[in-house]
């Protein structure tokens, strides 16, 4: 009985074209803004060229690491086209990483090791020089730790060469660990800022994506769980005890048949966002969005027991989504608002889950799942008593 109901009110949801437009739109507009959205960041990046003269495991390492910063583009020529897209402006600044480059590093000699060609309108490269110094002076320090290391034990233990190969690899590795995830020293840039903390810039922030999802998944959980309003104003939910026998029956199907209609979206826009890269799908993602839309799900039922007129319900709703939008911080850092605010903000669902993403918890989720089912239960007693 409560897999008909739930297909029941599936079908009368999308009984008509424009239903099936209003589910999936939604989702082409959010994938259309992020990719302009990528777009734009991508011609505001500074354009970098860089010469692999040396081709070795720690020119390629720098390479790939210096292309992951968001503020830089890199494209790798060789001297020639890269001297022309210097000369032409093309690229904003060039690097050339010379032949010998690894054994350089290797042996702790940085003297004049990569050659630096600017542009004449080149304004940036301060900022680009100290990107790619600090990932070559990651594998010096490497190096000079494992050679440190093995200048000191190996002597002392007296190893043959190939233990000392493995004790000098177990020290550049330690070494190296302690630059993930940042490392021992940075510098916290405050430009424009007067409060005594500062954001620090994260190159894996969420994309625009991931906060659009969660804004599209709370504005169908409100406009689709306007059902109970409807029900109501025709009269079959004053008929429903009498006709189905249980009122517990005809609103958990109501319920969730919307669920599933949410879940559908959710599969489209996580689908997605894992194509593009900008959602990681493990078993605590996965799980975070079940349960936000479940909440959802149940919150969007108890406020519908409150409102008696569909045009009341859509200002609430619009009400509902812009304001947690806007202050969860999804969309901007929560710390540019006023203390009162920021303090609010963490009253939203959508900074709870951003929360779980970034901290790869369950423990949010279960609290999630938890809220869900006292809301339904309230939301069917309430109902219940009323009907």
């Amino acid at each position: 009985m409560v897999w008909t109901i739930a297909i029941t009110r599936i079908k009368l949801l999308l009984q008509s074209p424009w239903s099936w437009l209003g589910l999936i739109v939604p989702v082409l507009v959010l994938i259309f803004l992020d990719m302009s959205v990528e777009k734009t960041s991508n011609a505001t990046k500074i354009p970098v060229v860089i010469v692999d003269a040396d081709e070795t495991e720690y020119s390629k390492t720098v390479i790939e690491r210096v292309s992951k910063n968001p503020a830089v583009a890199v494209s790798v020529r060789n001297e020639e086209d890269a001297r022309n897209q210097i000369e032409t402006q093309k690229a904003a600044i060039g690097f050339l990483i010379p032949e010998g480059f690894m054994e350089s590093i290797q042996k702790n000699d940085e003297e004049g090791l990569v050659t630096m060609w600017l542009s004449s309108g080149s304004i940036s490269h301060g900022l680009v020089r100290e990107i790619f110094a600090s990932e070559v002076k990651r594998l010096s320090s490497n190096s000079y730790g494992a050679n440190t290391v093995l200048k000191t034990y190996g002597k002392s233990e007296k190893l043959n060469d190939e233990e000392q190969a493995e004790v000098w690899k177990d020290a550049w590795a330690y070494s190296d660990k302690h630059w993930e995830p940042k490392p021992l020293m940075t510098v916290d840039y405050k430009v424009g800022v007067t409060r005594d903390s500062s954001v620090e810039a994260d190159s894996s922030a969420l994309s625009i994506y991931v906060p659009g999802m969660l804004v599209l998944l709370m504005l169908v959980s409100f406009l689709y769980n306007s059902w109970p309003i409807k029900d109501r104003d025709s009269g079959m939910r004053s008929r429903v005890p009498y006709a189905a026998g249980r009122f517990t029956i005809y609103w958990f199907g109501n319920a969730l048949g919307v669920l599933l209609l949410q879940l559908f979206m959710l599969i489209l826009l996580a689908g997605f966002g894992w194509w593009r890269e900008a959602l990681t799908l493990n078993v605590t993602t996965i799980v975070s969005l079940i349960s936000y839309v479940l909440f959802l799900n149940a919150l969007s039922l108890l406020f519908a027991y409150f409102v008696h007129s569909n045009r009341t319900w859509q200002a609430i709703t619009l009400f509902v989504v812009l304001c947690t939008s806007l202050l969860s911080g999804t969309f901007f850092p929560s710390d540019e608002l006023s203390s009162f605010l920021q303090r609010a903000a963490e009253w939203t669902p959508q900074y709870w889950i951003v929360s779980t993403l970034n901290q790869e918890t369950l423990m949010i989720p279960f609290i999630f799942a938890g809220l869900s089912i006292i809301l339904y239960v309230l939301s069917t007693i309430k109902a219940g008593d009323n009907a």
